[in-house]
């Protein structure tokens, strides 16, 4: 199951590297006991740093690399291939479906999750379980480096850490307040045909189109990744359509909206592939993405303006 499709189904079941060194081995953790309080506002205490930890997101498994906690990664789910190091290590199952009688032998300090893309029934049998959680919640391009710092903090890393999310800090600032020629430009962001699934307002992607002179015509939605309707889009009119897919995939979308010629986006055809993974990730390296990201609108405003097609404000 491609990253791509994996995003669409966790989130209808819930209904991109700073550190990659670190799969060399972690500082020693210290043993005393720890409180922290996770990206949703639990507590978690723990009698000392995680030492074994299971991720069930492929986003939290980049971002505990990069915290320096890479080697603690006993288990994690499908599609967690970054960094190249998270490979090795053992899946059990995905968000939606997982070996729980593998996961309790694994016998784990902390489960890490996220919130909405993890299945809500997999988080209610993990705690009838009686594991502790930890839940990463990462709306916008920002909440990543406070994430990896965090995950510092949760086993013992933050040696390592604290460095990476000031690197991830700079390495954002680079791309704050990016000005744009005109107003924002109207992106439909589309990840998957059937159900047609996009990104709302609480997903790292619509941050990152906001960064890049563009609006997600679908931020006034509070979800990261919903299915929308036909309907709704050629309502909604957008100006470009990204289609996060490789270029044969995209082909096969574009062929399926070419009937649709009063969508701005068909008509100028600025229905365009962006195949970069690194977004739907949500790790570390979507911040290396947003370059790409911001390439494409900006090549997108010249077309339509040489076209003689004026961006619409709003």
């Amino acid at each position: 199951m491609n990253t791509r499709w994996s995003l669409a189904v966790l989130c209808l079941g819930a209904l991109a590297i700073v550190g990659t060194s670190s799969a060399a081995p972690a500082p020693p953790a210290a043993t005393a006991a720890i409180s922290i309080v996770d990206d949703t506002g639990v507590r978690l205490v723990l009698k000392r740093p995680a030492q074994r930890i299971v991720s069930l997101t492929p986003g939290g498994t980049e971002m505990l690399f990069a915290a320096g906690a890479g080697s603690r990664i006993v288990a994690t789910v499908r599609g967690s291939d970054a960094p190249a190091a998270a490979k090795a290590i053992p899946t059990i199952g995905d968000a939606n479906a997982l070996d729980y009688e593998r996961l309790v032998a694994l016998k784990p300090d902390v489960v890490v999750v996220w919130e909405d893309l993890t299945n809500r029934l997999v988080v209610e049998s993990l705690r009838t379980l009686k594991l502790p959680l930890y839940f990463i919640r990462a709306k916008g391009l920002a909440d990543i480096p406070r994430s990896v710092r965090k995950l510092g903090t949760l086993a013992g890393t933050r040696a390592v850490a604290d460095p990476a999310a000031a690197a991830l800090e700079s390495k954002l600032a680079t791309v704050t307040g990016r000005p744009a020629a005109g107003p924002p430009l109207r992106v439909f962001y589309m990840i998957w045909a059937e159900p047609l699934y996009t990104v709302g307002n609480r997903h790292i992607i619509s941050d990152a189109i906001g960064r890049c002179g563009g609006r997600n015509i679908f931020d006034d939605i509070d979800f990261p990744a919903p299915i929308v309707e036909i309907e709704a889009i050629v309502k909604r009119n957008p100006e470009v359509m990204l289609m996060s897919a490789p270029p044969i995939t995209a082909r096969d979308w574009r062929e399926r909206w070419a009937q649709f010629k009063t969508v701005q986006a068909v008509a100028t055809r600025q229905m365009l592939s962006f195949s970069d993974t690194r977004l739907d990730r949500m790790g570390p390296t979507a911040i290396d993405a947003v370059d790409g990201l911001c390439k494409m609108l900006d090549q997108a405003r010249a077309a339509l303006k040489r076209d003689g097609q004026k961006p619409a404000a709003g």
